[in-house]
């Protein structure tokens, strides 16, 4: 009985422990993020870069679903519609996103405070639980500790803006002591459990932890092999095979979610680009020392996972008490893991086989948890001996190394300072630990106290660089609760089922119009054409891309208006700093955070009738050329909207000058200027417009109207003559108003225009096509009268149904693709799992099984 309350009462301490850590965890970070005067404890924004930009948004919009707002499945706030099921599977797949429900939109920082510190302490935790597993030797204190240092990693630091990679944090430590479990006692459900969450609750970083999770199993199985004999290698195959097949079944068990997150993922970017294995290299290998200092950067991997451990880290290879092939596997393991951060195409296999533009080395927790864990077993051989003389040692060496490296140019001033000085404290602490017992004790109390000064100061430096230039909070605040009342305006004011609106100034907007916070609809529920996020629809963008909007085609933007374009496209209503050519204001709609409502009359229902030529490819570098084909084939005859003008052109002093002479009418005039000449400032009658030619920037810009003559001049270009085509035309409005009209008598009345169903009837002459302004998409389909019909791509982009003469219910239903087989396939993994457990069912430990 003694023995089992001996049990119970560490098993206690140790719950305790994992409840400290979490705390812990929480405090630490919310002592960082104070000491950075960031939100909720200071005034600047705690929202960074894509956080700021797009995954508030994601929240807001995730929010509106769990209110029976929106839906996941289909959206028309996601650019013209699309599923938004590849975003989810991305970026909001974690339980603990639900949460977000209990918070208003202004309030969404908080919420993001509150997930962050979540989040790390339960990085805390899961690295608590693999430690006590399995490392049960090491002292309890030394065990919270490490795990400590895995919650407030410079990772962590770094990466808590990509709030969803801290999933992957959370999860890596329970699938390793899945693994572990799997080889030390056989056991198959965790592991099948741990590798089917992990994908499920968020592929990307399920990705890197299961590649690594299949190092580890290699790493932990070769460790028990006693003898390589046939016996045992026979063993060993069979072990890995079962190993194998257990997580191929956990990820088809994941494919209810998974499978359908591929098959959206398909109409964006690329699965797979040869090019990632070019050779090349991230400067220096040794530039991965660089990472083990206090507030290491994006310059080189950042690997900080606290000082004191970095030196038992080191310590663990200097131990003559661990076997020699235990060290030579844990260098291999180290050494690849640190050659994955060094050589390009092992770190973009890492990264998803992909090359990343931003956010450099995503799979660096791995390489963290991996030093942490020989920390752990430095840990383990330290404290059979507890030879603080040698320990000390470690640290002074680990002062040589951040010296020599900072004289080849290395370290900032108060990194290297605060480095040292930190590893001088434990050189000290263990060095005089070695006087006695009641001293060691007295002196080893202070490395928590010690730890967690370094880990906030880490924090702290990390943050002050990364947030340094984030606005105030209030900025936020002010902007989402003044535009929510401004779009709430608009719904009151329309009475119509089906409109489109968007706004041209986007949050934060920039002078230059170049914004990347494009996320609006998302947020506000309303349907718009703006839409960035990298689960994004390859032929939707290249529609918008082709019609004029932007030069993009992996973002929908749209920050000037083109009526026609607009008009086509249902756009009813923009948000505009400035008045919209084209557009009436609407005084009766207060101003909002600089911007007014401007109202199109032109607009087009969400269905029209369209001529068979809608069918055949739109093709034309020209957006007006464009334009004016893809009226004209859905009309069915030829119709010249936009008339070509004729501009004067001078290039002096890098600064290239268009003079276009007046049409005589108060034809809308636009302009495009194509170049290979980049990042160009557009000025139009003498006054500054926006950048232009560069990333975010727009494509076609209006220019005034034929009342008189116009200018438009491109500052800072460094071509000739012959290095550009401009465009610039004037919109015959006669011609326009009639086209639109036309349409407008053939329109389908919309009855219901909601996310994944719209339903509308129509009156047909004769046999016709019904061309809707929705993106085709497999998931889509269509009724007429109750009997299906089929859905045929039209106008490049959109989708059209066939009609017959007399009256027309047109109905169409969108369910996800890939759902049916993706759940066929989780049942699949379920079969295969079960199908192991049987067959391995008589299969006992092997002797070192227990060991």
């Amino acid at each position: 009985m003694s023995g089992k309350f001996r049990s119970d009462d560490t098993r206690k301490r140790n719950l305790l422990a994992l409840g400290i850590v979490f705390l812990s965890s929480i405090f630490l970070f919310i002592l960082i993020q104070a000491g950075s005067g960031l939100y909720p404890f200071g005034s600047k924004s705690n929202m960074l870069w894509d956080q700021d930009i797009q995954y508030v948004d994601y929240f807001a919009y995730y929010r509106n679903v769990l209110l029976g707002k929106a839906d996941i499945g289909y959206s028309f706030t996601k650019s013209l519609g699309g599923s938004l099921v590849a975003l989810f599977g991305y970026y909001l797949g974690c339980p603990l996103n639900l949460l977000v429900v209990f918070f208003q939109i202004e309030q969404l920082p908080l919420f993001l405070f509150i997930l962050t510190a979540v989040k790390q302490g339960l990085a805390g935790v899961t690295a608590g639980i693999f430690f006590w597993k399995r490392f049960p030797a090491v002292s309890l204190r030394m065990r919270t500790l490490i795990s400590l240092s895995y919650a407030l990693m410079q990772y962590n630091m770094l990466q808590s803006s990509n709030i969803m990679w801290l999933d992957g944090v959370i999860l890596l430590p329970l699938l390793l002591l899945a693994v572990y479990r799997f080889v030390s006692g056989n056991r198959k459900r965790w592991l099948f459990l741990t590798v089917l969450f992990s994908i499920a609750i968020n592929w990307y970083t399920g990705y890197m932890t299961g590649l690594f999770a299949v190092c580890y199993f290699l790493y932990e199985r070769i460790l028990k092999i006693d003898k390589p004999d046939p016996k045992e290698r026979k063993r060993f195959i069979k072990d890995t095979i079962l190993c194998g097949g257990i997580m191929l079944a956990g990820v088809l068990g994941s494919c209810f979610i998974f499978y359908p997150v591929v098959v959206g993922l398909q109409k964006g970017k690329d699965a797979f680009v040869p090019e990632i294995f070019h050779l090349a290299t991230h400067g220096s290998l040794f530039d991965a020392f660089k990472g083990f200092a206090l507030g290491s950067y994006f310059e080189s991997v950042s690997l900080y996972c606290g000082l004191l451990f970095f030196g038992f880290f080191l310590y663990y290879f200097f131990s003559r008490h661990v076997e020699k092939k235990e060290k030579i596997l844990s260098v291999i393991a180290v050494m690849f893991m640190l050659v994955s951060c060094w050589f390009v195409p092992l770190d973009c296999v890492w990264s998803g086989l992909r090359y990343v533009a931003s956010y450099p080395f995503r799979f660096a927790f791995i390489v963290i948890f991996l030093v942490l864990y020989l920390a752990a077993r430095g840990v383990q051989e330290y404290e059979k001996i507890k030879d603080g003389k040698k320990m000390a040692a470690v640290y002074a060496g680990c002062i040589l190394l951040f010296l020599v490296y900072h004289l080849a140019g290395g370290y900032g001033k108060n990194q290297l300072l605060l480095t040292v000085a930190v590893l001088a404290v434990y050189a000290l602490l263990y060095l005089f630990s070695g006087m006695g017992e009641r001293k060691r004790a007295g002196l080893q109390n202070m490395v928590p106290a010690v730890l967690a000064v370094e880990l906030v100061l880490n924090g702290i430096m990390t943050f002050q660089m990364n947030y340094e230039w984030n606005q105030d909070i209030s900025a936020y605040q002010e902007y989402t609760a003044r535009n929510a009342e401004q779009v709430a305006a608009v719904k009151k004011l329309e009475s119509d089922e089906f409109y489109r609106m968007d706004t041209l100034n986007k949050r934060y907007d920039e002078e230059s119009r170049c914004s990347a916070f494009l996320n609006e609809a998302m947020v506000y529920d309303y349907r718009g054409l703006n839409h960035y996020s990298s689960t994004f629809d390859g032929t939707t963008g290249d529609f918008l891309r082709d019609i004029g909007y932007s030069s993009e085609s992996t973002i929908s933007i749209v920050s000037e208006s083109s009526l026609p374009a607009d008009s086509l496209l249902g756009i009813k209503y923009l948000l505009s700093a400035s008045e919209v050519a084209g557009y009436e204001k609407l005084d009766s709609i207060p101003e909002a955070n600089g911007k007014s409502v401007y109202y199109n009359p032109y607009a087009l229902d969400a269905g029209m009738e369209a001529a068979d030529t809608v069918y055949e490819k739109t093709e034309s570098a020209n957006p007006f050329e464009y334009q004016n084909m893809l009226f004209s084939k859905i009309l069915g005859r030829d119709v010249e909207l936009y008339k070509k003008a004729e501009p004067e052109v001078l290039i002096e002093d890098q600064v290239l000058k268009f003079s276009i002479p007046a049409s005589g009418k108060d034809d809308l005039l636009y302009g495009y200027v194509d170049s290979w000449v980049h990042d160009l400032v557009l000025y139009v009658d003498g006054g500054y417009r926006c950048n232009y030619a560069t990333w975010l920037s727009y494509k076609i810009f209006n220019a005034g109207d034929g009342t008189k003559a116009h200018t438009a001049a491109l500052d800072g270009y460094s071509g000739k003559e012959q290095d550009m085509t401009p465009y610039f035309y004037y919109l015959d409005q006669d011609l326009f108003e009639e086209a639109i009209q036309e349409l407008k008598d053939k329109e389908m009345v919309t009855e219901k225009f909601e996310d994944g169903y719209v339903k509308g009837s129509y009156t047909a002459d004769e046999d016709c096509n019904m061309l809707l302004s929705i993106p085709y998409d497999d998931g889509w389909t269509a009724s007429v009268n109750g009997k299906k019909v089929e859905i045929r791509p039209a106008a490049n982009a959109l989708m059209a149904v066939p009609l017959s003469a007399g009256e027309n219910v047109i109905e169409l239903k969108y369910e996800i693709p890939g759902v049916k087989a993706g759940i066929g396939l989780s049942i699949m993994g379920l079969f295969i799992f079960f199908g192991i457990c049987w067959m391995d069912r008589t299969k006992k430990p092997h002797a070192w099984y227990k060991n």
